[in-house]
């Protein structure tokens, strides 16, 4: 699917996005007072969808991509930072650009695999209500939101692209 969106400058930038048909969707609201489900019940839709989020971490790494450049925008309460470019060499941060300025310490994610672990933080977490996407080919992630009940900002995440450095595929 291609998206065209505008950059600062008002011009028209051309992007793939390819999410395809998104495999997973996410919501778990974890709160106090919440009766919604009983105790088994709420183990059992935890374990569900941290094994929903393993079976998607297991096909990103079967497409055994180490070295790629993956871009992103996110929101961290008012906070915003666009087109957040992370290089990733050998599953490690080589570099990390930005539209505006943001220090490296202020990212939610960097790697792809820091990204399924900030979703998999949120699993059962006491005040916090997410949802995660997730692409149906290669396993990546492509969005989060997390609410949160208690003083912490709000957190978004939508993966805009998502490059394979090696064969330079998107």
């Amino acid at each position: 699917m291609s998206i065209s969106k505008k950059n600062t400058d008002g011009r028209s930038r051309r992007g793939l996005l390819r999410v395809g048909p998104v495999i997973l969707v996410l919501v778990l609201v974890a709160g106090a007072g919440c009766d919604i489900l009983s105790q088994q019940n709420t183990e059992d839709t935890r374990d569900a969808i941290r094994e929903r989020v393993e079976m998607a971490r297991q096909t990103w790494a079967e497409q055994d991509i180490s070295t790629y450049q993956v871009t992103y925008d996110q929101r961290v309460g008012s906070v915003a930072a666009s087109n957040i470019e992370v290089y990733v060499s050998g599953g490690e941060v080589d570099s990390v650009s930005s539209l505006g300025s943001i220090e490296e310490d202020d990212l939610l994610v960097t790697t792809i695999d820091s990204f399924f672990d900030l979703v998999l933080d949120r699993i059962g977490e006491e005040g916090s209500r997410f949802r995660a996407d997730f692409d149906d080919e290669q396993g990546f992630p492509v969005s989060y939101n997390a609410d949160f009940q208690d003083d912490r900002r709000n957190q978004d995440i939508i993966t805009i692209a998502l490059v394979d450095s090696v064969s330079g595929k998107q």
